[in-house]
């Protein structure tokens, strides 16, 4: 078990990631606050909140009803796009400011940051509804639990370091342990059948360059890839309980060379560098120090030499079992699954509740170390302090653990959330908005199998044409047009674009809407596009279709891509088109009278904030201030 006197380093670099990350998403969420949520966006915030009924309700009862500090709109003399950017503005700079000063970065500023984000969250709708926000939500709440009230205390041991830090290894586990499972679950052939990189490479949402040139590895490669995939996600994840040292650092370097394949080959923002971060809790100081090993007697050496070649034959024969590896003459390795559906379902009847088993018996043992260490500290107020504050933190520690119960277990095996105390899933259910906790399944099913669907917007002046498609900054649309790295930046209008394709237009109002600015030819969407594109320097066209694509990446030549028309995903649409409008008037898109503010001199910095935001990619921006930060306050970092 870590003890609590070695966590000091870890805990203060976990906390400075997590604040990093926080900078990041409020970064890149800002850049694209007015063609997503002004009143002449995509999905304007008003039609999620209408924040005049502050002036007639309780606030307390509108805080239950959606926990965001944008009610208070109307008493800032702002509009609510406006306090949107403060927000974002707020938790850029102070997430910039604790990551570089680590001695700030208390419980105080992990509130600020916690809370600034759901209040965003709130209002963001289908844009800002991916698995990562909800992670970041649930990863910040831990990091403010685990975060020391006062200041300086960032290389001081704190008691309860063990039980706190042990939360955010068991968030780890259950979203690693649960992005393996529900790709089996799911019943996707690929997955079961180890053929799904390919699809992958070129089916993600935003793939890299890099993504094309490991498309085209031999298929040997690309199984084996699969089937590593399934034992780094799901064996070596109950490797995070391991007593010693040893074999957490082995599957914490297979955690994160997962991570850096990923980040390499696709675009997943700040999702990489957050997993990274819960990867921490694997650790303890000695993997920061440069101190030479303690030396122990040769009995005790050997006995521990012993206790991990059998580990790590154990882990081997599992594998082998499970995992059919034949290795040929000439060196290439051929791979297959052992088991099927059935036998998977009755892995998951031992193994889901035996990683709470686990989980739980681990918390235990972290709560007592936390207990003794309470103990030990000097003169007896201080001890009777550090006990009491001890036994709070356990207390929250196990309320935390059975309200990610039903979560952690509700997908993945229905008999051990049965057994959930009943109380556990009224608490789950009630505080279901702050996202305190939440299920995760990461690639659950491959998607563009047989080609990659795409939606490809074209518009027209002359309704029989010439036809004009508009390109997107960074979504697969020209063909001879490479893929781009822009990590850790989210275009969240690409990315829904990505997932408009997987279904139809009817069922993503948004899509209509934003056909609809783009017959209007508002400024703020269109800078979400390609600057490039036709139509961003002229009059918008008359008329707008959208028709389906299949893309696939080629297999060398001039062209990245290849694609193939599928129909038609949108019939033609024009700005007078009456069944539109009433139906974007009913959504409460159109037809929003306009806001009020009184705060000129904020406003007029806000502007001129916001045209600082042309001058540069938003990920070459957000490299540019990470770079600089690091540069100014460089003597404050953890040493």
């Amino acid at each position: 078990m870590i003890s609590t006197t070695s966590l000091s380093k870890v805990r203060t670099l976990f906390l400075q990631c997590v604040s990093l990350s926080f900078a990041v998403a409020f970064h890149s969420l800002y850049t694209q606050i007015p063609g997503l949520y002004g009143d002449q966006g995509v999905l304007p915030a008003r039609a999620a909140l209408d924040t005049s009924r502050i002036i007639s309700e309780n606030i307390v009862d509108l805080m239950m009803e959606s926990p965001t500090l944008l009610w208070v709109t109307p008493m800032t003399g702002l509009t609510l796009v406006q306090l949107m950017e403060v927000f974002s503005l707020m938790g850029l700079v102070v997430g910039l400011i604790v990551t570089v000063w680590p001695a700030l970065n208390t419980k105080t500023s992990m509130v600020i940051l916690w809370v600034l984000y759901l209040s965003l969250f709130q209002v963001g709708q289908t844009f800002l509804g991916f698995q990562w926000d909800i992670l970041l939500l649930e990863t910040g709440f831990l990091a403010l639990i685990c975060a020391p009230i006062w200041p300086n205390n960032h290389k001081t041991s704190l008691p309860w370091d063990s039980v706190t830090m042990y939360l955010v290894r068991w968030l780890l586990f259950r979203m690693m342990f649960a992005s393996g499972a529900v790709k089996l679950t799911s019943g996707c052939p690929t997955w079961w059948g180890l053929t799904a990189m390919p699809t992958h490479y070129f089916s993600q949402c935003l793939p890299t360059p890099l993504a094309w040139f490991a498309a085209t590895m031999p298929d040997w490669m690309h199984r084996l890839s699969v089937a590593s995939t399934f034992v780094i996600e799901m064996p070596m994840a109950f490797l995070f309980f391991a007593p010693t040292s040893s074999l957490r650092k082995f599957t914490f370097v297979n955690q994160v060379f997962l991570m850096i394949v990923i980040m390499l080959s696709g675009n997943y923002n700040f999702f990489n560098f957050l997993y990274i971060a819960l990867c921490l809790s694997l650790a303890d100081n000695s993997w920061l120090t440069t101190n030479p090993a303690k030396k122990s007697h040769p009995f005790t050496y050997c006995s521990w030499c012993l206790f991990h070649l059998a580990a790590y034959l154990a882990l081997g024969w599992a594998v082998g079992q499970v995992c059919n590896f034949k290795l040929n003459p000439d060196l290439t390795v051929d791979s297959s699954l052992t088991f099927n559906s059935k036998d998977f379902d009755t892995f998951l009847a031992y193994a889901v509740p035996g990683g709470v088993y686990v989980g739980g018996f681990g918390l235990l043992l972290a709560c007592l170390v936390a207990v003794k260490e309470a103990v030990s500290q000097p003169r007896t107020l201080g001890k009777v302090t550090s006990v009491v504050t001890v036994v709070l933190y356990c207390g929250v520690a196990a309320g935390m653990f059975g309200l990610s119960l039903p979560s952690y277990s509700g997908q993945l095996d229905r008999a051990t959330y049965d057994r959930v105390p009943k109380v556990f899933k009224a608490w789950d259910r009630g505080l279901d908005r702050l996202h305190l906790t939440s299920s995760y399944g990461l690639f659950r099913r491959m998607t563009g199998v047989g080609g990659r669907p795409e939606v490809v917007i074209e518009g027209s002046d002359q309704l029989h044409g010439p036809w004009v498609e508009y390109d997107f900054m960074y979504k697969p649309g020209n063909v001879s047009r490479a893929p781009t790295f822009m990590l850790p930046h989210q275009p969240r209008l690409d990315w829904q674009m990505w997932f408009a394709a997987l279904g139809s237009y009817q069922h993503n109002p948004w899509f209509v809407s934003l056909v609809y600015r783009l017959l209007e030819g508002r400024p703020e969407v269109l800078a979400l596009l390609d600057q490039d594109s036709p139509f961003a320097s002229r009059k918008p066209p008359k008329f707008i279709r959208a028709k389906m694509y299949k893309y696939h990446f080629t297999k060398g030549g001039k062209d990245w891509w290849s694609r193939e028309e599928q129909g038609e995903y949108m019939p033609i649409l024009t700005r007078d088109h009456k069944p539109v409008i009433d139906f974007l008037t009913n959504q409460g898109i159109l037809g929003l009278t306009p806001e009020k503010h009184s705060n000129a001199v904020i406003a007029q910095v806000l502007e001129k904030v916001r045209s600082l935001t042309t001058l540069a990619p938003p990920h070459i921006q957000i490299w540019s201030y990470a770079w600089l930060a690091l540069t100014i306050f460089k003597p404050f970092l953890i040493a």
